[in-house]
């Protein structure tokens, strides 16, 4: 479309003069025919420029001939094929960015405002205009045409541009969300980072602290992982790595639950309002999911297939204790079940737990301690007061 406004407008510019304008004049009366091109030729426009159609279908297999250059057409809009402004969306339908200029005997002024509504240049009426009107109106139609061109191409620009910037602006939204998907994601197994991990575990430990709802912690080690790179080779063990994080991510389906790459061999797994009961056995199902594997694993100490070790901790969380001490736990639990020999699930309780108990209590004391202050604030200022009331009515008795 703008290519196809472009070369009109390059056109209607290269041929602006006019001996060069190319008419089409659609009329069956021929002596109407014949004072046009006379008035046309006073004003130095070609005859050999001007071509005639009888009709509407000869007018329109003009505008439909290969190579054709007609400029402009004056159109009658009484014709053997059609009547009325039929005769005009008839032609215009087929040449609708070249200007139409009526030429009719009828004088309705509802006829003419209605045409130059619907796009004609101008409504001239047979017998009430000489050469320079003639001259004026087409040199104005063509004039006002081709500003209309000028604004369509402008208009297509900057369609085109707009265009542009929102596919850019599209394109530049998907690469940040690549982004910032690429900052949480674990290149090689395609779960959460150790940076993403980080960041939940913070945000559900608040919510959580809140809530007063338990959260749980699974920290999970591919057992003999260098033996087994050593053996098979670090292809092989980036695919080993792949798998087991796929079997580990097809146990959990909650949207708050998140599986993540700790570091190299080692998976942790943060689920909320889970409780030791609950994070005991999606422990389990991990082992469980990771041996349906069946990975060979040869140089194994413990088992002639991939098998992982499992450290589970769970508490409430609380405001005055930090995250940390929860990865602690579990991490503590991983080391237990790995110096008791792998591929076993260890549990770590009792400390975490007695930590919590501790800091609730001296929260508690610290309650009754500040219940014991405002009391105390309460009973010597009633003392005083009452104090004050003796002397006042000791006073007034000596009065």
């Amino acid at each position: 479309m703008y290519k196809e406004n472009s070369a009109l407008l390059s056109n209607q510019k290269n041929n602006f003069s006019t001996e060069h304008v190319q008419i089409l004049i659609i009329e069956d009366d021929y002596e109407d025919v014949e004072i046009l091109k006379t008035l046309l030729s006073q004003h130095k426009y070609s005859l050999e420029r001007i071509t005639h159609a009888q009709s509407i279908g000869e007018g329109i297999a003009c505008l439909q001939s290969p190579g054709h250059n007609i400029q402009l057409v004056i159109l009658d809009l009484s014709l053997p094929d059609a009547q009325g402004l039929d005769t005009y969306h008839s032609i215009y339908a087929h040449c609708s960015k070249i200007p139409i200029i009526i030429h009719s005997g009828n004088i309705d002024e509802s006829i003419a405002i209605e045409a130059v509504q619907r796009g004609a240049q101008d409504y001239l009426v047979k017998g009430k205009f000489d050469g320079h009107l003639l001259s004026r109106t087409i040199r104005y139609g063509l004039e006002r045409h081709q500003q209309f061109l000028e604004l369509q191409c402008e208009k297509q620009k900057l369609q085109t541009v707009t265009a542009a910037l929102m596919a850019s602006n599209q394109q530049l939204e998907a690469m940040n969300q690549m982004l910032g998907q690429l900052a949480i994601i674990d290149e090689l197994t395609q779960i959460h980072n150790r940076r993403r991990f980080d960041e939940v575990l913070w945000t559900e430990w608040r919510r959580l602290a809140r809530e007063e709802s338990p959260l749980s912690l699974i920290m999970c080690d591919v057992d003999n992982f260098k033996a087994y790179n050593d053996a098979y080779g670090h292809p092989a063990g980036d695919r080993c790595l792949q798998q087991v994080a796929t079997a580990i991510s097809n146990v959990v389906h909650r949207p708050a639950d998140l599986v993540a790459r700790y570091g190299g061999e080692e998976f942790a797994l943060i689920l909320p309002n889970t409780d030791l009961k609950g994070v005991t056995r999606i422990a389990k199902e991990i082992q469980d999911a990771v041996q349906k594997l069946n990975l060979r694993h040869n140089t194994s100490k413990i088992s002639d297939q991939v098998t992982l070790s499992l450290g589970v901790a769970s508490m409430i969380p609380h405001q005055n204790v930090a995250p940390g001490q929860l990865i602690e736990s579990a991490d503590r639990a991983l080391y237990k079940a790995k110096t008791l020999g792998r591929n076993q699930m260890q549990v770590s309780l009792p400390d975490l737990e007695s930590a919590i108990i501790e800091v609730r209590k001296a929260s508690q004391k610290a309650k009754e301690f500040c219940q014991s202050l405002k009391l105390a604030h309460y009973s010597l200022t009633h003392s005083k007061r009452l104090e004050k009331s003796q002397r006042c009515q000791t006073a007034q008795l000596g009065w």
